[in-house]
C-alpha cells in the first residue's frame, strides 16, 4: 500500500514518512498541493495525508477537487490550527479523519491500522465482485444474448423494478443475480424467494418474517424476506405459482414498503429493490385468473425475455466448452476435449431443458467417461435419439414441482393416443372422473394430432 503526505512542513512529511514506512506502507511526500496533485495523478496511492494550510490551496478547496478525480482515496486532514468547523467541514467533502498538530503517534497509528483494514476488506470485496461477475456471465456470441446482455448494463444500475420470464433452465436467477452485482445496490443483500418452492402456508412467514410465540414451533423471532433485502435485492423466482392471497399481501408491500411480522404490531419498512422471475405467461394467467393485473402491472416496470437454447444454438459450442472445463476443474480431472460428432449432436438437440439439461449432461458425461475426449458412445440415449422420458427429464434437472407436472402431462398424452383419445377409457385408465381429464388435457395444451 502506498501513502503520500502533503504539508509544506518538511520535517512534518519526513516524521510521518519514517512512521508510515516502519508500519510496512510505501510513502513520499510533497511540500505543496500542486507537486501533490500531480504525484497522485501519476502514481497509485491508498492514503494521503493532507494539511488543510497549504501556500498555493486551501486544504478543504483540494479535498474537493482531489476526492472529485480519486473518489477512493482514503485523506487524513492535518492542521495546526484546528477548529471543530474545520474538522466538520472536511469530513463532510470525504475525509477519512482529521488531525490536529502536534500529530499523536498513537493516532497516526490506530488510524493506519483501521484504514489497512478497510483497503484490504474493499479489496476482497472487489476480488469477490469480479470473480462473480465472471461466474454469471452471459456466454454466447448470439444477437439474443448480446441484446440481452446490453438490457441488463442498462437497468442494472436504476432501481427499476424488473420481471424476466423465460422456460426453465433458460438462466432466470443467472441473470437476476447480474442485474444485482452490476447495481449500486451490490454491496448489500440479494434475498431469494422460490414462490413454487415454498408451501402455501409457509410463504407468509418466509416474507414477512415472525415475533416468538406467533405460532407452534416460533420459538424465537425470525426476520422475513422483505425484512433481510432491505437496500439491497429481493428476488421473488416462480412469481406465477403464487397463490391469490399471497399476492393481495404483496401488492400491499409493494404500494408501500411496509410490512408487520406475523405475531407482531411494529411497522416494519423496507428499501429493497424487486426483481420477479415466472415461466408462465402472466397474461394467460391473468385471463384464467390465477393473477392479480393489479400486481402483474406493479412488478413489470422492465421486461427482460431470456431465450430458450434452442433458439440460439450458435452459442452451444461456447456453453459446452465452458461447462467442460468447469466439471472438470470441480471434480479435479484434466480438461477434457469434445470430439466433432458429439459437438454436432450438442448442436441438433433442442434442449427442452435449457441451459441447466446441458450442463447437466456434460457433467454427467464427465464424471463418467474415462477417456480424455468426450465421443458420442459418451453420450445419453436421448441426445442419440433412443426415446426414454424419464431419464429425459431426469437429464433437465428440472425442480420437483416441474418435473412431476411433466412426468403427468407425458403419462396423461400416452395413455389418451394407447386408448386412441377416447375420453371414457383414458379416464379408467388413469382411474380420474372426465371432466377432470378433460381439465388436465385443457390445462397442457393436449392436442389430439391425428
Amino acid at each position: 500500500m502506498k501513502v503520500l503526505i502533503i504539508d509544506d512542513e518538511k520535517n512534518i512529511c519526513e516524521t510521518l514518512k519514517d512512521i508510515v514506512e516502519d508500519e510496512g506502507f510505501n510513502a513520499d511526500f510533497a511540500l505543496n498541493f500542486n507537486d501533490g496533485f500531480n504525484k497522485l495523478k501519476n502514481e497509485l496511492y491508498d492514503i494521503l495525508f493532507l494539511d488543510i494550510w497549504l501556500p498555493d490551496k486551501d486544504g478543504n478547496e483540494g479535498l474537493i477537487e482531489i476526492k472529485k478525480y480519486f473518489p477512493d482515496l482514503e485523506v487524513i486532514m492535518i492542521s495546526g490550527h484546528g477548529n471543530i468547523e474545520n474538522a466538520v467541514e472536511s469530513i463532510k467533502h470525504g475525509a477519512y479523519d482529521y488531525l490536529e498538530k502536534p500529530l499523536s503517534l498513537e493516532r497516526i497509528l490506530l488510524i493506519l491500522k483501521h484504514l489497512k483494514d478497510k483497503i484490504l476488506l474493499e479489496r476482497d470485496l472487489r476480488e469477490t465482485k469480479l470473480d462473480l461477475l465472471k461466474k454469471y456471465d452471459l456466454i454466447g456470441i448470439s444477437d439474443q444474448i448480446q441484446a440481452l446482455k446490453r438490457r441488463i448494463e442498462k437497468i442494472a444500475p436504476t432501481n427499476a423494478w424488473v420481471l424476466i420470464t423465460g422456460e426453465n433452465g433458460t438462466g432466470k436467477e443467472h441473470v437476476a443475480r447480474l442485474i444485482h452485482l452490476l447495481s449500486k445496490r451490490s454491496k448489500n443483500r440479494f434475498v431469494e424467494l422460490n414462490c413454487s418452492a415454498v408451501p402455501s402456508e409457509l410463504i407468509e412467514s418466509e416474507m414477512f418474517g415472525y415475533e416468538k410465540g406467533a405460532f407452534t414451533g416460533a420459538v424465537g423471532r425470525k426476520a422475513g424476506k422483505f425484512e433481510l433485502a432491505d437496500k439491497g435485492t429481493l428476488f421473488l423466482d416462480e412469481i406465477g405459482d403464487m397463490d391469490l392471497m399471497m399476492q393481495a399481501k404483496l401488492l400491499r408491500v409493494l404500494e408501500t414498503f411496509e410490512f408487520s411480522r406475523i405475531g407482531g404490531n411494529d411497522v416494519i419498512r423496507s428499501d429493497f429493490r424487486l426483481i420477479s422471475a415466472t415461466n408462465k405467461n402472466i397474461e394467460k394467467e391473468i385471463e384464467k385468473g390465477n393473477f392479480r393485473k393489479d400486481l402483474y402491472y406493479r412488478i413489470n416496470v422492465v421486461p427482460i425475455h431470456v431465450p430458450p437454447l434452442r433458439e440460439r444454438k450458435v452459442d452451444i459450442p461456447l456453453l459446452v466448452e465452458f461447462f467442460v472445463k468447469e466439471s472438470c476443474y470441480n471434480n479435479g480431472f484434466p480438461v477434457k476435449r469434445v470430439s466433432d460428432e458429439l459437438m454436432e449432436l450438442f448442436i441438433n438437440y433442442d434442449w427442452p431443458g435449457n441451459v441447466r439439461q446441458l450442463k447437466n449432461t456434460i457433467e454427467r458425461m464427465v464424471v463418467l467417461s474415462d477417456d480424455d475426449i468426450l465421443k458420442v458412445e459418451d453420450a445419453p440415449g436421448f441426445l442419440k435419439g433412443v426415446k426414454n422420458d424419464d431419464l429425459e427429464i431426469i437429464s433437465m434437472g428440472l425442480p420437483l414441482k416441474v418435473a412431476k407436472e411433466l412426468f403427468e402431462k407425458n403419462y396423461i398424452l400416452k395413455v389418451l393416443k394407447s386408448t386412441d383419445w377416447n375420453i371414457s377409457k383414458a379416464a379408467k385408465v388413469l382411474k380420474i372422473e372426465r371432466t377432470y381429464l378433460h381439465k388436465k388435457i385443457n390445462h397442457f395444451n393436449l392436442k389430439n394430432d391425428k
